[in-house]
């Protein structure tokens, strides 16, 4: 039976562009995760900047280290998986914990007091070209230069090129390029390359000696042709339910870094990596016996 999409959001997009079985397991037969200690940090460090822009939009200050540090050990605790403190990855967690804390107040100091905010989680929507889809999403940050600013952690830094592959945020950059550009844009399009604001990313590194990486981008007239085809073929897949992982598709390759980096890596039977992973929480269990 064929699915009819209404809406489909930056993350449904990326999600399925990574791995379409992942998008089937997400968001279709939402199979239950637990965080892992990177997903555990991202989620506590876009908290804690969240509050600081929403904050420094109305006092013009940064917040304190002491009340960002509060707000990433709220969400820490209030999403910390069950026995994750005391089971065999404790330590896994642990590190990940510090390593936040010290990208945090990292950022803190020697980036957001140069950031000053213009609209923070910026909601918007737009038609996606050729299909009766629209795309809503959120901008986590813009600046009152008009760029868009998207932030990640990550154990390393990214590849230059980030910018010009990430759907996600070409995404956010067209959507507040819909908003710059109002009514000037006949329905069913996309604005004028113009209209289209300059993206960066702030990428937290959580090294021993953390740093944060900073990547730009600017998209021309094919960048967009490239997202409405993409797009469009992704509206298709989901509508068709093609859910094949990812390395069956044509000119991809069997990378099992993309299935390390999925949250359904110990479960997914076409997973890269599974065996492994299943091996090393074997013998995690098994040191853990021996202590």
């Amino acid at each position: 039976m064929q699915r009819q999409l209404r809406s489909i959001s930056p993350t449904q997009l990326r999600t399925y562009d990574t791995c379409p079985l992942q998008y089937r397991m997400r968001y279709l037969e939402r199979v239950p995760t637990t965080d892992s200690p990177a997903s555990l940090v991202g989620q506590a460090v876009h908290a804690a900047l969240e509050r600081n822009f929403l904050e420094k939009r109305h006092s013009g200050y940064d917040l304190d280290l002491d009340e960002a540090s509060e707000i990433y050990d709220d969400v820490w605790a209030s999403r910390l998986p069950p026995g994750a403190a005391s089971g065999a990855s404790a330590d896994d967690f642990e590190e990940a914990y510090a390593s936040g804390q010290s990208v945090l107040e990292l950022y803190l100091k020697e980036v957001a007091p140069r950031v000053i905010p213009h609209l923070i989680e910026h909601r918007f929507r737009f038609d996606i070209p050729g299909v009766q889809v629209q795309l809503v999403g959120t901008v986590d940050l813009i600046d009152r230069n008009g760029v868009v600013i998207d932030h990640k952690t990550s154990w390393r830094a990214y590849p230059e090129t980030y910018p010009d592959q990430d759907l996600q945020l070409l995404c956010y950059a067209i959507g507040y390029g819909v908003f710059r550009a109002g009514s000037r844009i006949r329905p069913g399009n996309l604005p004028a390359p113009f209209f289209i604001p300059e993206v960066r990313v702030d990428v937290l590194v959580r090294e021993d000696r953390p740093f944060i990486q900073q990547l730009t981008a600017t998209y021309d007239r094919e960048d967009l042709d490239r997202f409405a085809a993409r797009a469009t073929d992704i509206v298709v897949g989901i509508e068709t339910a093609r859910f094949d992982p990812f390395w069956q598709a044509p000119n991809r390759a069997e990378d099992p870094q993309v299935c390390r980096r999925c949250s359904y890596a110990r479960i997914c039977d076409a997973s890269l990596v599974r065996d492994a992973l299943l091996e090393d929480g074997r013998q995690d269990g098994n040191q853990e016996e021996q202590r």
